[in-house]
């Protein structure tokens, strides 16, 4: 009987922070610039053939070649055309599968992200929550999806904006998504701005404080969505034990360097009306604030309607006639169901 020899698996090297490659190669005999040479390689010219490399002699990218898994996660389909959104369906190591969305904008290009697989918030409008909750993605898994989008652009060398507004609530999964910043804002990484950066949350009160003391230059979009605590627990259950009192009181409390952006989906007869507009006005008194108004794009099954432009434009009419900053926001994508909210692995032919 002849022995069965087990596959080997290599570190995949997207898990690497640099410090962490740096000290791996020093002890496989590489000198020390090559840890950020291999970063610049892999990131900012989001090249994963080692081959290539023409920095780096032959004999070093055949080993370095040998000692780590190079290759993003693969992209199994695409969605929608070149001129708006665009969304793309990845499968991660173990089956599971996320999606991304690659929006085109007037003089940029937005990436929303997903941070899990599923979200265990269960938000009564959205179909991210509707599937359930899968697992946290990995940093790997999370600087995969902005390669991959990035490779979609081909030469384009502008502005990227970050979002963290795909699947999941990226501060359930802070540690995994701090590396993945790390990496996004190093020089030698994506070299993205961190104010070019945005995490959207529900309201995850320790690690929301958290990623500001880490990150001080990251946005930070708050999911408001009720102008009561009641209410917003009917509609995210997040709310009884994260509450909405301790969180406003938090933003109000804490000078920061950018304004708070709260997002606020419109749904039909739930929380649309002047009366709700003005508790939204009075709610935020005293909080450097934008609001954006998110129109509900519809989910299959869920009892939820999107209000006519006349109601969500009185309800954004109220904010501004007492001082607030407020932009009614008509998601794109709907046509492939990419818009928010709406992200559940759904609607791909796999």
């Amino acid at each position: 009987m002849g022995l069965v020899k087990e596959a080997i698996t290599k570190p995949w090297v997207l898990e690497r922070q640099l410090g962490e490659l740096r000290s791996e190669l020093l002890a496989e005999g590489f000198r020390d610039y090559v840890a950020r040479q291999v970063f610049q390689w892999v990131y900012r010219k989001n090249s994963q053939e080692p081959s290539s490399w023409s920095n780096i002699a032959k004999a070093g990218r055949e080993k370095l070649a040998g000692l780590y898994d190079w290759s993003p996660r693969p992209v199994l389909q695409v969605q929608g055309g070149a001129r708006e959104a665009r969304k793309f369906l990845f499968l991660l190591g173990d089956g599971q599968k996320i999606e991304a969305v690659l929006i085109r904008e007037k003089d940029h290009y937005t990436f929303c992200l997903s941070s899990q697989a599923g979200c265990p918030l269960a938000c009564a409008f959205c179909a991210t929550g509707a599937m359930g909750f899968r697992r946290d993605l990995t940093a790997g898994e999370i600087v995969s999806q902005v390669l991959a989008l990035k490779k979609e652009l081909g030469e384009y060398s502008g502005r990227l904006n970050l979002v963290f507004m795909g699947m999941g609530e990226p501060l359930l999964n802070y540690n995994n998504l701090a590396r993945a910043l790390r990496v996004i804002t190093e020089p030698d990484g994506l070299n993205i701005s961190p104010r070019h950066v945005t995490v959207s949350t529900a309201g995850i009160l320790e690690n929301l404080a958290e990623l500001e003391r880490d990150f001080p230059q990251v946005k930070i979009a708050f999911s408001l969505n009720a102008p009561d605590p009641q209410l917003r627990a009917e509609l995210m259950p997040v709310s009884r034990k994260h509450s909405l009192d301790d969180l406003l009181a938090y933003f109000r409390g804490h000078k920061r360097r950018q304004r708070i952006t709260f997002e606020y989906v419109l749904l039909a007869g739930i929380n649309d009306s002047p009366a709700q507009a003005r508790q939204v006005a009075r709610l935020l008194h005293g909080i450097p604030a934008k609001i954006n108004l998110i129109p509900y794009n519809a989910n299959p099954g869920m009892p939820f309607k999107r209000p006519d432009e006349g109601a969500v434009e009185r309800f954004r009419s109220i904010l501004l006639e007492r001082g607030l900053t407020a932009v009614t926001r008509w998601s794109k994508g709907q046509e492939t169901r990419s818009a928010c909210g709406q992200l559940a692995v759904g609607g791909f032919s796999c």
